[in-house]
């Protein structure tokens, strides 16, 4: 990184929503990361949570358009309607199987922010 960049670095990290005070010492930049408080567990399973809504969505937007694209090739006759069904299919379990990864990682990593 660009030693010049510190202070630019350090504003971009103290409006983040990380919530840490970042400390310049020349060309070095300190974060004192607090020890968690349950409450502070609390608000990064909440956002763990909030990611993880944001993931599926996203998961599902790509159905959509994978959907989408299946029907435009299907009204175009590049594929038979039997391809079409089975293509949606596919995508169908693709996304409903990505849904099931994003919830098992979420679980897992609420777990790990809770151990004390």
């Amino acid at each position: 990184w660009e030693k010049g960049q510190t202070k630019a670095i350090e504003k971009a990290i103290r409006e983040s929503d990380l919530n840490v005070n970042p400390q310049v010492d020349g060309d070095l930049i300190r974060i004192p990361i607090p020890a968690l408080t349950e409450e502070r567990r609390k608000e990064m399973v909440k956002l763990s949570r909030k990611y993880s809504e944001e993931c599926k969505v996203a998961a599902r937007k790509h159905r959509r358009d994978a959907n989408e694209m299946i029907d435009a090739l299907d009204k175009d006759g590049e594929v038979s309607g039997d391809e079409a069904g089975r293509g949606k299919k596919k995508v169908e379990d693709l996304v409903a199987e990505g849904i099931k990864q994003i919830d098992a990682i979420t679980a897992a990593k609420e777990k790990d922010i809770l151990v004390v």
